[in-house]
């Protein structure tokens, strides 16, 4: 697969145009919306819904590639990307659409994310899918009849904006396509649904989870580390996750500390990962080595590679592959559902394969 390898997408047909006329009388309302939609470089919602649902709207929330005005509480809720799906469910409301995780043993629907749709009552939602241009099937997102599309962690263009936007308002990343971290993403979301307090609630009984994690769990910190994942066939450079991405962040609120040379790297340009040749990877400092995997058999190749080899944290043991697919997308979409699905399943697995 090519990376992002975990963004399943699963190819149909070119969706055909929306109908003209209410593409038409969607572009005017948006327009008039617009003018109500506050700066981009405010850091917290055009508005600040309070606890009751009813005087929380009209909301606008502005981001990366425009503005959206939520008029009324949103009832049907469409996902793009990763982590809002999850967000949407903590909330109590069921997606009617949302995007695909089929990798390996998941199949469709990630489990935390399943367990609260049963739990909630509701029904697992539509899969959500993508045109042979490789962008969000608009035809299919208008068959749902959303009032809402939420794509505030994924990668969409500001061309699939402009035709989602067409269709409902709709919320994008605020900074950069996948850097949204999961305390950003829940607050966002939550204004959005006009339930701000809930949400609020949420990031702080999962960071009281974390604290309780990372305490328990001294020998995390201070320790410098590096996230990745496996070698392709013939590669020549080890890709890492930079520390704006929401996986790196979330090790690093565990005490974890990000290699200063990727730290370095990171600064040299706006994408979430970068590449590091494998004649200067021993450069790269690190006490512990965490990455994804598809199969035993990539993991063999990269640690077996004869530079990955003589790097420290693989030269001493003191790194982890996740080849468990549900674990390595609890890791790489934190959310307030799937943090607290990893805090059970990862960290085991971190502090027995730590040797610093």
């Amino acid at each position: 697969m090519e990376f992002p390898k975990l963004d399943v997408r699963t190819p149909v047909s070119h969706p055909r145009k929306l109908r003209t006329l209410l593409a038409t009388v969607l572009a005017v309302t948006a327009l008039a919306l617009a003018g109500c939609s506050s700066s981009a470089d405010d850091d917290t919602p055009a508005s600040t819904p309070s606890a009751s649902a009813d005087s929380a709207f009209p909301v606008t929330l502005t981001d990366k590639l425009g503005s959206a005005t939520i008029t009324k509480k949103p009832e049907r809720i469409v996902t793009i990307g990763w982590a809002s799906q999850d967000v949407v469910a903590a909330l109590g409301t069921a997606p009617v659409g949302s995007t695909d995780f089929t990798w390996g043993t998941v199949d469709k629907y990630l489990p935390w994310f399943a367990d609260r749709v049963k739990e909630i009552g509701g029904e697992l939602p539509e899969i959500v899918t993508y045109a042979e241009n490789d962008e969000v099937d608009a035809e299919q997102v208008l068959a749902l009849d959303p009032d809402l599309i939420l794509a505030v962690h994924s990668g969409i263009t500001e061309n699939e904006y402009a035709k989602l936007s067409e269709i409902a308002p709709t919320i994008a990343y605020k900074d950069a396509p996948w850097t949204s971290d999961w305390k950003e993403l829940t607050t966002t979301i939550g204004a959005a649904m006009g339930q701000s307090a809930e949400a609020a609630k949420l990031v702080a009984d999962t960071e009281k989870q974390i604290a309780t994690a990372a305490a328990a769990h001294p020998e995390f910190k201070g320790v410098t580390f590096t996230y990745g994942w496996t070698l392709a066939d013939g590669a020549t450079a080890l890709d890492l996750y930079f520390p704006q991405d929401p996986r790196v962040q979330l090790m690093e609120q565990l005490g974890f500390v990000s290699s200063p040379q990727v730290v370095a790297l990171s600064k040299e340009g706006s994408a979430f990962y970068g590449s590091v040749s494998l004649e200067k990877l021993d450069t790269v400092e690190s006490q512990f080595h965490l990455a994804w995997a598809n199969t035993p058999a990539d993991v063999a190749k990269t640690v077996d590679n004869p530079l990955v080899k003589q790097w420290a944290p693989i030269a001493k043991g003191s790194y982890y592959f996740m080849e468990d697919q549900a674990q390595a997308w609890a890791s790489s979409q934190p959310s307030v559902l799937s943090i607290p699905w990893q805090l059970d399943s990862l960290l085991p697995e971190l502090s027995s394969h730590l040797h610093p």
